[in-house]
């Protein structure tokens, strides 16, 4: 994981915030898109193996479900 406001080769962006909040880049949503795709759809992936298909180091479960909430909020 990435501290500070750098990126490393996982694409991953946390803020310096007294909680570290991980920062959405378009590349990491086209990855997280890909995976959800690969597993055949937001209706049969789960944020286990969206996580395990992305392969990021430092990503999460919190992180992947509060993305997937994010998202379906703004596909409604």
């Amino acid at each position: 994981m990435q501290g500070g406001n750098g990126t490393g080769d996982s694409g991953l962006v946390l803020s310096t915030d007294a909680k570290p909040r991980l920062k959405w880049t378009p590349d990491l949503h086209e990855r997280f898109i890909e995976a959800v795709n690969q597993l055949g759809g937001a209706d049969k992936a789960t944020p286990k193996t969206v996580l395990k298909q992305m392969g990021i180091p430092g990503l999460t479960l919190y992180h992947l479900k509060s993305h997937l909430q994010v998202t379906c909020y703004f596909n409604e």
